[in-house]
């Protein structure tokens, strides 16, 4: 979170800053898209601009808000306010908020580090292309801003079906737009799509493109007391659950009245789903390949359940996805839905939950990203060969972080079984972190010695910063004897390195060196294969000093992530002080350092004399 200070600073000079900051990153084009025509879905929060090199160009900033029945700000309406640009390269974006001042501003996912600067009341990004940033202003979770930073479009097939700017409502088949095999759906940058695609019976049909595909002309609530087979004829994008071979890129697709994309495609890549309003909403089930996608959605995300069930493994790699209401990643219901010889991989994946922390005892007490339940009527029921790595969790979470279990099903239906049956294997959960902390201990639960888990790996998995060991298992996981083959991070051992000077501000300005640290500034150093320090270090030993502060403070050394609430080194100003530091590095080999200052600045020294591996 970044907040501003009193400035002395005029409005001219704060432009001016803006300018050159521009000025000093911008090298890339950039493609900004129009609106649809009318302001029907328009924004009236939030303003955004994008700079050409030259000029801050406008672009359009989508909005729609509804009833919110879920885990959101529940009744009320609260909104999404989104827009989708196109640039070759690295690009200042600016944000203004209508009618006031941007005093904060939260920028995810916090594991990218995106670069953020307030200046004159409005906010400057700079944005990679590929960037998919989710930006709360002034604290407002009830109205995010998203921001999607994509390549350009690409060209238009030849014989593609085309829709360029403007509202479209499809009249065919009731708003559900059949199309035939091998057809090309293209929208255009400021197309605005009302309807859904039905791609049943069909093969190798493509949509793509930067527009817009919403379900806002129907309401969740009406579509649920239908039977299921009929509530999935309103997923957005529908096809046979064995795969049409479809594939969907680019498209944002808003506010859907039942799943998101079920079935239907063996490939999705650079979508944008945003559907938070309504439980109900899976997101992308039995889709096989889902890569660089963002979502927000009002139930489960990800479904590493129905790995196979299109005849290919499963995978998920290089998203940011979020709930509100329900776990980011479903690994299993009752134990059938799996097909046996095929696995999933879930890879680099960001994620940022939101729920109001209303759960009651009575009510069943979901995970907050990764669940998987087994509830059969045979043992030989069960899952196998899932792979979680490198996944980052933002901040607290309001329940469990992790369920693993059997379980009757608490939502009942045909295939609720009493006792909960079946087996899961192989389940690996590796570079896994929580921000902050979990409010329910994180469940491994078997049923008896017949019915289980095994073979579960929790390698390096950190809670708040602090691994998950066998001692200190019981803070964080609730396991019983049903469980087996269990196993953690191996216990790094420390390689003493003859003492090197890893990082000195006080030298000329560089990687390693100045400028000297500014107040509530953050500076990142990435530290393997610096001083002998190996790819794959999980941790420095070092000895951090600070010097020359202009004003009294502390720094804290850190991996990355939120900011731990303990210093290494606290100091006046004018004194030169000193501590010994073992720092765990980020999965990537990082080190974080914060300036707690409230003004000025100060000098940093690291040195470093062994590692962690």
């Amino acid at each position: 979170m970044i907040r501003t200070r009193t400035s002395d600073l005029s409005v001219a000079l704060a432009l001016s800053a803006v300018a050159s900051f521009a000025a000093a990153v911008c090298a890339a084009s950039v493609e900004i898209y129009p609106g649809p025509g009318i302001d029907t879905y328009k924004s009236n929060l939030y303003t955004v601009e994008v700079f050409n090199g030259s000029n801050w160009i406008p672009a359009y900033v989508y909005a729609f808000a509804r009833l919110v029945v879920c885990h959101w700000h529940p009744g009320t309406n609260p909104s999404v306010n989104f827009l989708t640009f196109g640039t070759t390269g690295q690009v200042p974006v600016r944000v203004t908020k209508t009618g006031g001042s941007i005093t904060s501003i939260d920028v995810s996912p916090h594991s990218k580090n995106i670069p953020v600067q307030l200046i004159g009341g409005q906010a400057v990004l700079t944005l990679n292309q590929w960037n998919k940033v989710w930006i709360t202003i002034n604290g407002d979770d009830a109205n995010p801003l998203f921001i999607f930073a994509d390549p350009p479009k690409p060209a238009v097939p030849p014989g593609a079906k085309y829709v360029g700017p403007g509202i479209l409502t499809i009249t065919q088949n009731s708003g559900h737009y059949q199309p035939t095999s091998g057809e090309i759906i293209y929208l255009d940058g400021g197309a605005f799509v009302r309807g859904t695609i039905d791609v049943t019976g069909t093969r190798n049909v493509q949509i793509m493109g930067p527009g817009v595909l919403s379900g806002d002309q129907w309401k969740s609530e009406d579509i649920l007391p239908f039977p299921y087979d009929l509530q999935v004829q309103f997923s957005m994008i529908k096809g046979d659950f064995t795969g049409n071979a479809a594939t969907v890129s680019g498209i944002t697709i808003l506010d859907g009245p039942g799943n998101g994309i079920w079935g239907a495609a063996n490939s999705v890549s650079n979508v944008k789903m945003l559907s938070p309003w309504f439980y109900g909403t899976d997101a992308f089930p039995a889709v096989s390949h889902i890569d660089n996608t963002f979502c927000f959605a009002g139930d489960e995300v990800f479904m590493p359940a129905y790995a196979g069930f299109q005849g290919d493994n499963m995978t998920i790699t290089s998203c940011f996805a979020g709930t509100s209401n329900n776990t980011v990643f479903a690994g299993g219901w009752w134990g059938f839905e799996s097909i046996r010889g095929y696995s999933a991989l879930v890879d680099d994946v960001d994620i940022k939950t939101y729920n109001n922390d209303d759960w009651v005892p009575s009510s069943p007490l979901l995970a907050s990203a990764f669940q998987i339940w087994l509830d059969n009527n045979n043992p030989s029921y069960g899952y196998a060969n899932q792979t979680y790595q490198n996944i980052r969790i933002e901040g607290s979470v309001p329940g469990p972080l992790l369920s693993l279990k059997n379980t009757v099903y608490p939502f009942g239906g045909p295939n609720v079984f009493d006792p909960p049956l079946g087996n899961a294997y192989n389940i690996v959960f590796k570079n896994i972190a929580l921000e902050g902390t979990q409010k329910y201990r994180s469940q491994i639960l078997g049923w008896d010695a017949n019915n289980g888990f095994h073979n579960i790996v929790l390698d390096n998995f950190r809670f708040n910063g602090v691994a998950v060991n066998q001692t200190n298992l019981g803070q964080y996981f609730d396991i019983n004897s049903y469980v087996s083959g269990l196993t953690f991070t191996p216990t790094p051992g420390l390689f003493t390195l003859t003492p090197c000077r890893l990082i000195d501000t006080r030298l000329p300005a560089g990687l390693f060196g100045g400028p000297a640290l500014a107040a509530g500034a953050n500076r990142v150093f990435t530290v393997v294969g610096q001083c002998g320090i190996p790819a794959g270090a999980k941790a420095i030993s070092s000895n951090a000093t600070v010097t020359q502060p202009t004003a009294p403070g502390f720094v804290v050394l850190f991996p990355g992530g939120t900011v731990p609430g303990v210093s290494n080194v606290n100091f006046r100003t004018g004194q030169t002080r000193a501590n010994n530091a073992i720092v765990p590095l980020s999965a990537g080999g990082t080190l974080s350092v914060t300036d707690g200052q409230s003004s000025g600045t100060t000098h940093f020294i690291l040195d470093v004399n062994g590692y962690f591996q």
